[in-house]
């Protein structure tokens, strides 16, 4: 049914970052900078010369922000983007060249400007007041998404909030996405995830659904505003300054809920061997080790893999800059017969100065820059 997504390479890209017609890319800025959905299009030949069969884009939705994770309102495509006559372009002028097309959708939390949000908080009680979480009846103070207090997360235990967005994505659906990647998985109910699942193949059988499930950086004060599957796992969370948490155990929880995750217990085993000064080449231990990790999973559920995203730093700073390095992994990694998604700008050698995990604000933007186009050349074989 969805055996296409087996051994797919994804080039993975936020919109406003990747093409705006610029050659000299714009200095990195927590604003938008100009890359829109026209910009993808005029480089479908570019993605799917480097080899690529896939695009990720990052959310398309109206948002406050160039990354589109705060989402203003389900339905419009942000002017910054372009339109749903250009989405719908994107989507047929990939498919005519072979590509497919993954959406990010974000159904976790909007922004507080959102007028969803903003009708919760009406005088009357507000017509979506029980689509959020709000902990006292006479108060408007919200649960956020994470600590961010201007992220209210949505309640999908709620059917209404539930319905909406399974609505959204089928809509999508049936415009053409082939597979949807599902933002911050692990805030969201199991019940939803595997609804929304199971309604979108209902529509087309081939639509692949896998989440992003990464509990990295959240502290067990923040636990309430997860959703794991079973006491053993929320107990193994809340006990983590004392025990390591198992990415592993946590990824498998979802092996009836949705199609895949992203394989972040797979880029954790090669950072241990490069971070212990051990390459990646010939190193039959690592083999080994990861052949232990996909035993742990079904043949059928989708691991995708990936040295590095938009909310990591560029692998090739973990490599210290060793190109070589980089390489290996990437060798290793095309040669597994699992999903690999590859994020903008790596076959530029796009690295950063210092981690992004320092707390500073806006720290992710170094790994978020502009696409240089005034370098036309690979530095990278993506070719095997």
């Amino acid at each position: 049914m969805n055996n296409w997504f087996d051994n797919i390479r994804i080039y993975h890209l936020l919109i406003d970052r990747f093409n705006g017609g610029w050659q000299t890319p714009p200095a990195s800025k927590n604003v938008f900078c100009g890359g829109n959905l026209q910009g993808v299009i005029d480089k479908l030949d570019y993605i799917k010369d480097l080899g690529f069969t896939a695009i990720m884009l990052s959310p398309i939705f109206k948002s406050a922000n160039y990354h589109g994770y705060h989402t203003l309102n389900f339905e419009d495509v942000d002017p910054h983007f372009g339109t749903w006559e250009d989405y719908q372009q994107l989507l047929g002028s990939a498919h005519d060249k072979g590509l497919k097309i993954i959406c990010d959708f974000v159904p976790n939390h909007c922004w507080y400007e959102a007028p969803l949000f903003k009708e919760s908080l009406l005088a009357n009680g507000g017509k979506h007041r029980d689509w959020f979480f709000f902990p006292k009846e006479d108060s408007d103070e919200f649960v956020s998404f994470l600590g961010f207090g201007d992220l209210p997360k949505f309640n999908l235990e709620n059917p209404e909030v539930v319905s909406f967005m399974i609505d959204k994505a089928e809509r999508l659906t049936r415009m053409g996405v082939d597979a949807f990647r599902i933002d911050h998985a692990l805030g969201q109910p199991h019940s939803f995830l595997k609804s929304l699942r199971d309604q979108l193949q209902a529509i087309r059988s081939d639509i692949v659904v896998f989440g992003e499930v990464w509990a990295q950086g959240i502290g067990p004060q923040l636990a309430s505003q997860l959703y794991f599957k079973t006491e053993d796992r929320l107990n193994e969370f809340l006990a983590q300054d004392t025990k390591p948490f198992s990415q592993d155990e946590l990824q498998a929880d979802y092996i009836d809920t949705l199609d895949g995750v992203l394989d972040f217990a797979y880029r954790d085993i090669l950072l241990e061997e490069i971070h212990a000064g051990r390459g990646i080449k010939g190193n039959q231990a690592l083999r080994s080790k990861i052949a232990d990790h996909f035993a742990k999973y079904p043949a059928d559920f989708k691991l995708v893999l990936f040295l590095d995203n938009h909310d990591t730093d560029r692998f090739m700073f973990d490599c210290h800059d060793d190109v070589d390095l980089l390489q290996e992994a990437i060798d290793l990694t095309m040669e597994l017969p699992h999903p690999f998604s590859f994020l903008y700008g790596t076959e530029q050698l796009m690295t950063i100065k210092s981690t992004i995990f320092n707390a500073e604000p806006y720290a992710d933007l170094r790994v978020r820059c502009c696409m240089d186009w005034s370098q036309q050349e690979t530095k990278l074989n993506l070719h095997q």
